[in-house]
């Protein structure tokens, strides 16, 4: 299923192509049994020319996808709305990079993890290690509390680079403090109506009392690791799941339409140079400006405030140096090129079949370059 341009004029034959090839790209992927279901948008600040959608919400539902499914975003919601929202804040003189986690979680001051700051957390060099849970845990608090009983360090604070989601879930404790809110509001409040995401939601996918056809046509996933089996609207992250979206790390529920929103949001609030310039929406020119900057990282994943860096190969060889990304574990990725003014969403659940989509979306990148960098 391919939708049409968003753009005003008729499709050059490039963007065509591109489409052509998109829809090929996916389709193979759905054959492979990559996925389920997946959408891709591809575009610029006013224009959307390249949007595909193949496949279904599950195996077991045989209705189509599109530009307004919901999918379970995974660590999207890292960039999107934790690392937003402290950018918010901080350009209102709220918070400042240098906190240090004490200063905001009182249990935290006399212990060694009150001392990390919040640009540690962003860069992923606190020295946390990539995760904890338990089944036992099923609230806020209780995997606060579960947290504090265990050692989380796998290295001292600023001794290289782990990708850690406990740097997020600590993060979203910090923001909530100094907001005094939960972070679903201040979601909605920094990002999803400045960006124009309407149908975009922090925590369990609700739409009512009763299920309506939006609820029931969230895309699936498949929760392999803790026997839950088929998530439908519930969050595939388990500390998100038991945290009802608070934690920092997932919960994010967008549709294709949505994630382009907030991507073309972000590109136009870059644009620091045109005369015409609206103001920003969502944050300024000078901390986007700050983004696409490594921080830390290894060969494989260069990391900055929040958002991974594009490198030499990811993500393809076309993207410039200023291009900002992340992916989702559930088979999500938005990248974002700040010099271009261009971006590609692509959608999957690919978790469903447990497939990883490494050097796929390496294809699908590589496609949208040729033909929409002009």
């Amino acid at each position: 299923m391919t939708f049409a341009s968003g753009g005003t004029g008729p499709a050059s034959s490039d963007t065509a192509i591109a489409t052509e090839r998109v829809q090929s790209l996916l389709e193979e992927g759905l054959e492979r049994e990559y996925y389920t279901a997946a959408v891709a948008v591809a575009g610029g600040v006013d224009e959307l020319p390249v949007t595909v959608a193949v496949g279904q919400p599950s195996p077991t539902d045989e209705r189509t996808v599109g530009l307004e499914t919901p999918f379970d975003c995974a660590s999207l919601t890292k960039p999107i709305v934790t690392t937003t929202v402290l950018f918010r804040l901080l350009e209102r003189g709220e918070v400042t990079l240098t906190d240090e986690l004490g200063d905001h979680l009182p249990a935290l001051e006399r212990h060694r993890r009150g001392e990390i700051p919040l640009w540690r957390l962003l860069t992923h060099t606190s020295g946390l290690q990539p995760y904890a849970f338990s089944p036992e845990w099923d609230s806020v608090d209780d995997v606060l509390a579960g947290l504090a009983d265990q050692n989380l360090f796998d290295r001292r604070l600023g001794d290289g680079f782990v990708y850690s989601c406990l740097n997020y879930v600590y993060l979203a404790a910090a923001l909530r403090q100094v907001a005094g809110t939960d972070l679903a509001t201040l979601a909605d409040e920094h990002v999803f109506g400045p960006a124009g995401m309407r149908d975009s939601s922090l925590g369990p996918y609700e739409t009512g009392d009763s299920e309506s056809e939006l609820e029931s046509t969230v895309v699936a996933t498949y929760d392999h690791e803790y026997g839950r089996g088929e998530c439908r609207n519930e969050i595939h992250d388990p500390i998100g799941n038991v945290m009802g979206g608070e934690s920092g790390n997932a919960g994010l529920f967008a549709t294709a339409h949505d994630v382009a929103q907030f991507a073309q949001t972000l590109l136009s609030d870059s644009d620091s140079d045109s005369a015409s310039a609206a103001p920003p929406r969502l944050v300024s020119p000078a901390t986007i400006d700050c983004l696409p900057v490594r921080r830390s990282g290894t060969e494989t994943a260069s990391q900055g405030y929040g958002w991974r860096v594009g490198t030499d190969h990811i993500p393809a060889p076309q993207w410039s140096e200023r291009t900002i990304g992340h992916t989702g574990f559930t088979g999500t990725s938005l990248w974002v090129d700040i010099d271009r003014g261009r971006f590609a969403c692509l959608l999957t659940n690919a978790v469903y079949e447990q497939v990883q989509l490494y050097r796929f979306r390496q294809r699908y990148h590589a496609i949208v370059a040729a033909s929409l960098f002009g």
